[in-house]
């Protein structure tokens, strides 16, 4: 239809209201319509004016309340508005302490775990308080109850169910044999020449499917122990399932991000989007030592509820390393996660994965760091680059396949993402076994 002649744009009667229209002429019914069109026009527009008005005001509304409730924490008692800086400082500024009570808490190391399992065969080895020496345990006369409070020195939780334990010869390695105790071992001998081994988890297995090196997108499946940390429905940063209950991720994720209840964790899926999230119970930090800053970047969140993972392909722990797991420079270990493809990127929609592999300390601090990685650190990458961790990565885990997989290392922080010669930088599980488990026994 050509321009300017549409049905209200040509006639004589082309200025005239539509309604006027309607009542001059026309069949019987008109009356009737110009009375439903007079009573829109008298009673309906006013009503989805206000409607519409309201629409706004609500918009509005939610957009100051999403404002306010990133940048203040609403103290019920005085009633007032406080900055989210003051929030989790150690000091309580509301009346009855709310912004201080449900905070990451800072957790130290408690004393050594009483046992302990080995890479060789998961040998179970207890610890002699009085001499600190550690010895394998014999098998004769080993016992549930036995296997259920070694298992709990490590922070495992059985919940009823019997911890796979086996027999083997006594190994090579030096270490004496005693009689089952997880109290100073006797000087009895070990008649039958066995030991224990034990089983506290079932963790570390997946459904296999070829590996491609290099930022490829992942199946949940592969890697069922990844998970999403979100805050405000934010995705923060990676972690791992290592228990029913517990996400292993970084300390850092938690730095301007204090209120526990804002945090979710999204389990079982390799999209950030469209899925249920968890809540959080608690988050516990390890304390941060002054000399070094970048040292202790672990944490453990406890979730509200336990995940059920038996059966489903999705939802899986992976094993903490073992306390004798020594790795050598070159061998290679895997990363995921929902982080930046490229520096000064945007976040990935789809899990992805990639191989490297593990760089010795000193090459890592001459290439790069001069000296900041530290022994409780690890390093990792490709000398030409081009596969890294990087923001949104962090907490996320750097696996090893063994026996099973496990969880040697945690993203935390490096220098760009995929530089040439310039490793990423990740927390050494290994050598915070013992707050592991010093944290898991105090949550039992």
């Amino acid at each position: 239809m050509p321009t300017g002649t549409g049905v209200l744009g040509g006639g004589r009667q082309g200025r005239q209201g539509r309604a006027t229209l309607l009542c001059i002429a026309g069949p019987s019914t008109r009356p009737k319509t110009c009375s439903v069109r007079r009573s829109f026009m008298r009673v309906g527009i006013p009503v989805l004016v206000v409607v519409l008005s309201l629409a706004c005001l609500a918009g509005i509304g939610l957009l100051v309340k999403a404002y306010l409730d990133y940048h203040y924490f609403f103290c019920k008692q005085p009633l007032r508005l406080l900055p989210l800086r003051r929030v989790c400082d150690g000091e309580a500024d509301c009346l009855h302490g709310e912004d201080e009570a449900s905070c990451p808490q800072h957790v130290p190391e408690g004393p050594q775990a009483g046992a302990r399992v080995s890479r060789d065969r998961s040998i179970l080895q207890v610890l002699n308080r009085n001499t600190g020496a550690w010895s394998c345990i014999c098998h004769d006369h080993f016992n549930l109850a036995l296997a259920k409070a070694a298992c709990e020195q490590m922070g495992y939780t059985p919940a009823g169910a019997v911890p796979p334990v086996g027999a083997c010869p006594a190994p090579s390695w030096g270490h004496s044999c005693t009689e089952p105790s997880l109290f100073p071992p006797s000087s009895r001998k070990c008649l039958s020449g066995s030991v224990v081994s034990l089983v506290c988890s079932s963790c570390g297995e997946s459904v296999r499917t070829p590996r491609v090196l290099g930022g490829r997108p992942a199946a949940i499946e592969s890697w069922p122990w990844q998970v999403s940390l979100q805050y405000r429905t934010e995705h923060i940063c990676g972690g791992s399932i290592i228990d029913p209950s517990w996400i292993l991720t970084a300390a850092h994720c938690f730095r301007n991000n204090p209120i526990l209840q804002s945090w979710r964790v999204k389990v079982g899926s390799d999209l950030l989007s469209g899925s249920t999230t968890l809540a959080v119970e608690k988050v516990l930090l390890a304390e941060v030592t002054p000399p070094s800053p970048k040292n202790n970047d672990i944490a453990l969140v406890k979730l509200q509820s336990p995940l059920q993972v038996s059966g489903d392909t999705r939802i899986k722990p992976i094993c903490l390393p073992y306390f004798d797991e020594e790795l050598v420079p070159g061998t290679s270990l895997w990363v995921t996660g929902w982080g930046y493809t490229k520096e000064h990127g945007k976040l990935s929609e789809t899990l992805q994965q990639a191989e490297v592999k593990l760089v010795d300390t000193t090459s890592c601090n001459l290439a790069a760091y001069h000296g900041e990685v530290t022994e409780k650190m690890l390093c990792a990458g490709l000398p030409q680059g081009g596969v890294d961790t990087c923001q949104g990565d962090s907490g996320g885990p750097l696996m090893y396949l063994g026996r099973h997989w496990q969880v040697v290392g945690i993203v935390s922080w490096g220098q760009g993402c995929g530089t040439p010669s310039t490793p990423g930088v990740y927390t050494g599980v290994r050598a915070y076994l013992n707050w592991i488990y010093t944290v898991r026994r105090s949550e039992l």
